[in-house]
């Protein structure tokens, strides 16, 4: 290192040349030697610093090469060396004359490199808390990625480094928040990615202090947001807010929640509701327990009204081409949804009749949305699971599930399911499954009776008037009836079908 003694005052000369090119080349060499453990540094630091400034100066823009290698080199000799300085009044010039450039893209490298320089050394004038607040505005209405993870960047550190006001922090937290609705997604996503960071880095108590501002500005994001992956991001800010909230905060939470889930004539609300329960289980899992109450009571309600409208809507349609009703389907599939998390959570819940309002899971069955088919298709897979297999019980209310009239209308519905023309794979499957564990209770029902089944070739047992078997009777000869009709019809209906293709095919030819 004693060899590079004598290049410090040589590179000092250097930055006094009338020649541009060797003044670029002389700052550069400054920037690169600042690192070095030079004893000659410590004087001759304070005079390449005032040099750098002083050609900036002379030049008065920052336009030329030379100025924008200059900033370049002062951030390096900022951000190497701990012991470099700058005087207010030179700060602030500097400042006032970068402010204008930061959405230039041919000097935004030199200006950003500047100021992360200078906010890492945790200089502090007024004028940095100006910018700081222009840098925000760039962060969400610049479109370059590149330009927008910069802002992010500085504002970060400068939030977590620089003193704030509790009016100033608050100011900042409300400007994004509201900017959570920016009109272009480019920006709501800059936001969020600011947001996580954030949430992540501030200490416990500021970000509690500020969970209900950005609370209700994330679930807005989810409740009206065209972009799914505005909608991801604020699912997943959601679940982080929550974790780092303590029981008091979430009981505000929990409060909006239910009052919004309370709200008939805003389905939208209600929904929304919904969604976020399900994220709250998603990041809480036994620790919701809790909450789990009150989220039943909200979301069997929403399904409650839900039912009330379909039978309303659909009373005389078809059953098993219902999907062409129009009615609200997304309350009733995420309030589906909810109730699947938490019995997959907490299965103890999943036969207490007390706690899932399971004949109004078995009225969405044919609801007219194939997304609620499958959510309630699949709660009673997880009901069917939960319960060992048995005959049907004659003693319980016709709304039991178990119930043998109960059962048998799960049944029927089923079936009418797998006429469907918007039958997919997976709901199919599922159908099916439910169907074999009713096949194996109906199995189980001991009855005297079960050789007198009739046998209906030719007519479906519930359109030809034959019932099956009485309530005291084995159903299970109903349900194959049922079934073998069913196949025997598709089979025509396909076979019909294909017939009249060809005849199409061989009238065309002629």
């Amino acid at each position: 290192m004693t060899r590079l003694e004598p290049m410090v005052p040589v590179i000092g000369n250097t930055l006094y040349s009338d020649n541009a090119m060797v003044i670029m080349s002389g700052m550069k060499a400054a920037a690169s030697i600042v690192k070095a453990p030079l004893k000659s540094l410590d004087k001759s630091l304070p005079i390449f610093i005032r040099q750098i400034i002083d050609i900036v100066k002379q030049t008065g823009s920052t336009e030329s090469d030379t100025v924008q290698t200059a900033f370049k080199s002062l951030a390096t000799v900022l951000r190497d060396n701990p012991t470099a300085q700058v005087k207010e009044k030179d700060l602030v010039y500097l400042l006032e004359l970068l402010s204008p450039d930061l959405e230039d893209p041919l000097r935004q490298a030199s200006v950003f490199s500047m100021l992360r320089a200078i906010v890492s050394r945790k200089f502090i004038v007024h004028e940095i808390y100006d910018l700081m607040d222009k840098v925000s505005e760039i962060m969400v209405t610049n479109q370059s990625d590149q330009v927008q993870e910069l802002c992010r960047s500085v504002l970060l550190q400068f939030l977590l480094d620089y003193p704030q006001g509790k009016g100033r922090l608050r100011n900042q937290m409300t400007f994004l928040a509201k900017n959570l609705s920016y009109v272009y997604e480019s920006g709501r996503k800059s936001v969020m990615e600011l947001l996580g960071a954030i949430m992540f880095k501030f200490e416990v108590g500021l970000v509690r202090e500020y969970a209900d501002l950005l609370f209700v500005g994330l679930v807005m994001v989810i409740a009206n947001d065209d972009s799914a992956k505005c909608r991801e991001m604020a699912a997943e800010l959601i679940k982080n807010l929550i974790s780092r909230l303590d029981g008091d905060h979430r009981r505000i939470v929990m409060s909006h929640l239910h009052s919004w889930a309370s709200q008939n004539s805003q389905p939208q609300l209600a929904r929304v509701s919904s969604q976020v329960y399900g994220l709250i289980i998603d990041i809480l899992q036994q620790d919701s327990s809790f909450y789990v109450p009150n989220m039943l009571e909200d979301v069997n309600a929403a399904l409650e009204r839900s039912k009330r409208e379909l039978a309303s809507i659909t009373a005389d349609a078809d059953e098993a081409r219902s999907t062409e009703v129009d009615l609200e389907w997304q309350v009733p599939y995420h309030a589906l949804v909810v109730i699947s998390k938490i019995l997959r959570v907490f299965p103890s819940l999943t036969a207490q009749s007390d706690q899932v309002n399971w004949d109004t899971i078995v009225r969405h069955l044919l609801f007219p949305h194939a997304w609620v088919r499958m959510a309630s298709c699949r709660l009673l897979g997880l009901l069917f699971t939960a319960v060992p297999i048995a005959a049907p019980k004659v003693d319980l209310p016709p709304t039991s599930p178990f119930s043998l009239l109960g059962m048998r209308e799960i049944a029927q519905k089923l079936c009418s399911q797998l006429k469907s023309e918007h039958l997919d794979a997976p709901l199919s499957l599922q159908v099916v499954k439910n169907i074999l564990y009713i096949g194996k209770c109906f199995c189980a029902v001991s009855s005297a009776d079960d050789g007198n089944a009739n046998d209906m070739d030719g007519d479906d047992p519930d359109v030809a008037g034959n019932e099956g078997e009485g309530q005291d009777g084995n159903p299970l000869p109903w349900l194959f009836s049922k079934l073998s009709y069913q196949i025997r019809s598709a089979h025509i209906g396909r076979r019909n079908r294909s017939f009249s293709a060809v005849c199409i095919h061989t009238l065309t030819r002629y």
